[in-house]
């Protein structure tokens, strides 16, 4: 039996096994435990056999070689278009190159004659009324240069008959061939010029990446003037699904620039503006004129949408940036959450209340963020947080306006008491007057991240109903929600709180500037108008080249992200274009059961999802306090900006139907089938709508053998148009 185990961590001694036959070493004496180093990054990695990493390495090489190619030679397609191209050339060469010849020698004969006529003198004289004065001057110089030209003629035929004679005629055949080759450039046919023929077919993306095509581009797009040249800093490279380049523009040329006219430049390469991105180049390796390029070979917000990591996530920890979608290259966009509050807009049926769950399913993963939830719209797409939420209001009537005005007000009395006491904390616990992952997280201070999300704000902040039923004049239930939204937004980041707001009318009527100024990261999808787009992103977004009018409709989910507040790593200068992640409510359902387990183990679940639905009554200092603080922000002389407003129902569903190359009229029959209403209910809501009937208003149309009742494609688009302030 083998002695007892010792219980120290200085030693100890070594009993030899029974049937070692080894000899066993000395034992090593105690040493004092020494202090533990942190350890490197951890690396991952795989383990290649020689062979794999030969070929790893010759496939690297091979795309390096490849992509040092002119750019229509790097990819199979455009190399086979380009050997296409050169075989055609040569075919017609023997056509091409004589009549090239001619035109040459024409404009060299043009040329010689203007030089022995001095036509540039002649014509300054005759401009500056000094002809007579310097006729004399002119006719000597006509004939210095004519006895120039015949002596030169006649040395030339001189010296091709001494060098027949002496060397034969190779030397001459040549001279000839340079010459002629000569007069072929200086004949060449340049684009626009007169008897250049049309071409059948498209431009390719590879034959766009050549540096001079490129340059034609950039031209035509007037972004860079005549004389003036590109400068490619990286050279074209075909990534897998695109085209990648970096340039510089030349001197005094703004990036900027060209970002806000993406347009124009798309048109000038042949491609839809969805698959160009332009992005300016900065910190050290860029300037104010570096531009990075990408576009790609198809659309790549045609594909299904991602789903979203967040449905299989066990956890998440909202101190990090979530998971929000991809750009048309592919890369991840995480969206921050702390420190700031977003603001989602657009037309019904955009993905609107799709984007605003992200943010909400990463703060249900979360067990130490408090979770608040108010549906204005009041269907099912919120139900699965009520497992987590803190407080959940589900409806937008009058009683549920008012328990959000009590959670309001509960939220910006702990707002203000989360300040009073981050002022008594220690600078190592509270180094800048905010929260820390380390006090949000620990129970004792009882300052969880809190995320506010609100569907359909619009819904409340709209609410003309009296606050005090005893002073039908005084101050209505919208106004004060605006109130206590605005002095979260404005001071509650600091102390952990931020605020997910969504809705279809982002004006200044609804969403007063002092709340929508408030809201630093912005999110827009479908809008009809620059001017909705500008209400969501901000004024100057339009001009700087950012508008969600022009993002398509079947590109649900798609939208401009910008990050205006600069507390976050999203680019306040520029929108970033991106595809949100899909999140089915099955999933979020789930996720949301993983978050309330989380919150039980934890201990963190309260309020209305712990059965606690009475709400706390405010004392009467803090109250005081908050009447102080929180005060009417509406201004009476602030600008309003266009509407973002909200559909008649018909006009939404035919929205959804429309096809955007569908112009004139249409069976009226046919569009009622397309959003399954029957045609005299479609007829009666379009007169509603104020959609005016075609005339006549019974047409042949698609083949129909008698007239049957047509309705215009057109004038619905002007009647949406028209009811989002034109």
């Amino acid at each position: 039996m083998s002695a007892p185990r010792k219980d120290t961590d200085m030693g100890g001694e070594v009993i030899p096994f029974p049937s070692a036959t080894t000899d066993v070493p000395e034992p090593v004496p105690p040493t004092p435990a020494a202090e533990v180093e942190p350890a490197g990054p951890v690396l991952d990695a795989e383990l290649l056999t020689d062979e794999e990493y030969r070929q790893s390495r010759a496939r690297q090489l091979a795309e390096s070689a490849v992509s040092r190619l002119p750019a229509q030679w790097q990819t199979r397609e455009s190399a086979r278009q380009a050997g296409a191209d050169l075989a055609g050339r040569a075919v017609l060469a023997p056509v091409q190159f004589p009549a090239a010849v001619g035109r040459g020698m024409a404009v060299s004969a043009r040329a010689w004659w203007a030089w022995v006529r001095v036509t540039d003198f002649y014509d300054a004289s005759k401009a500056a009324e000094k002809l007579a004065d310097r006729w004399q001057e002119i006719a000597v110089i006509r004939r210095r240069r004519g006895v120039i030209t015949l002596a030169a003629s006649g040395a030339t035929a001189l010296g091709g008959l001494i060098t027949e004679l002496t060397a034969g005629s190779l030397p001459l055949i040549v001279t000839g061939g340079a010459v002629s080759t000569a007069l072929a450039v200086a004949g060449r046919r340049k684009d626009g010029a007169g008897g250049r023929s049309t071409q059948l077919g498209s431009r390719s993306l590879a034959w766009l990446m050549n540096g001079d095509h490129l340059v034609v581009a950039f031209r035509d797009a007037k972004l860079i003037g005549k004389d003036e040249r590109l400068m490619l800093v990286k050279a074209p490279r075909h990534d897998g699904t695109g085209w990648a380049l970096t340039i510089d523009l030349p001197p005094s040329r703004k990036a900027s620039d060209v970002i806000s006219k993406r347009e124009s430049l798309a048109s000038a390469l042949a491609v839809d503006e969805v698959r160009l991105i332009v992005e300016r180049v900065r910190g050290d390796e860029g300037h104010a004129g570096r531009l990075a390029l990408w576009v790609g070979d198809a659309d790549p917000y045609a594909a299904a949408p991602i789903a979203s990591p967040l449905g299989t996530a066990p956890s998440w920890d909202l101190w990090q940036p979530v998971p929000f979608g991809t750009t048309a290259r592919g890369t991840d966009v995480r969206l921050p959450v702390v420190w700031t509050s977003l603001l989602i807009g657009a037309i019904p049926r955009q993905g609107k209340t799709f984007v605003a769950r992200l943010p909400l399913t990463a703060a249900a993963l979360d067990p130490h963020v408090r979770v608040i939830i108010a549906d204005g719209k009041g269907g099912k797409d919120f139900r699965p947080f009520e497992q987590v939420a803190h407080r959940f209001i589900r409806g937008a009537r009058e009683s549920d306006a008012r328990r959000l005005i009590r959670v309001l007000e509960e939220c910006a009395a702990d707002v203000a008491d989360r300040f009073d006491r981050l002022s008594e904390m220690d600078d190592e616990l509270c180094p800048e007057s905010k929260v820390t992952p380390e006090i949000t997280r620990d129970p004792a201070h009882g300052m969880p991240l809190t995320v506010i999300g609100i569907d359909e704000v619009q819904n409340f902040l709209g609410m003309e109903l009296p606050l005090d039923e005893d002073e039908p004049k005084g101050k209505k239930i919208g106004t004060r929600i605006c109130e206590l939204l605005t002095y979260i937004a404005k001071t509650g980041p600091a102390a952990g709180y931020s605020l997910v707001l969504a809705t279809q009318k982002p004006d200044a009527k609804v969403i007063p500037d002092g709340l929508r100024g408030q809201l630093g990261t912005r999110f827009a999808l479908k809008v009809m108008t620059y001017q909705a787009s500008e209400t969501i992103l901000g004024a100057g977004t339009y001009k700087a080249g950012m508008d969600a009018s022009r993002l398509l409709t079947s590109h649900k989910g798609m939208g401009l992200l910008l990050g205006a507040d600069g507390e976050t790593e999203l680019d306040a200068g520029t929108a970033t274009t991106v595809r949100t992640h899909l999140l089915h409510i099955r999933e979020i359902r789930q996720a949301c059961e993983r978050g309330r387990a989380l919150r039980e183990q934890a201990g963190t679940l309260t309020g209305d999802a712990a059965g606690q639905r009475e709400l706390s009554e405010m004392d009467v200092e803090m109250a005081a306090r908050l009447a102080d603080e929180v005060t009417v922000t509406r201004d009476e002389n602030e600008p309003v900006d266009a509407e973002v407003v909200e559909l008649p129902e018909v006009l939404a569903l035919l929205v959804e139907v429309i096809r955007e190359h569908e112009h004139g009229v249409i069976a009226t029959a046919e569009l009622a089938d397309r959003v399954g209403w029957d045609v005299k209910r479609l007829g009666e809501e379009l007169r509603r709508a104020k959609v005016p009937a075609p005339t006549p208003a019974r047409q042949r149309v698609g083949g129909s053998v008698h007239a049957i009742s047509v309705t215009d494609l057109d004038a619905i688009r002007e009647a949406v148009v028209e009811v989002y302030g034109g």
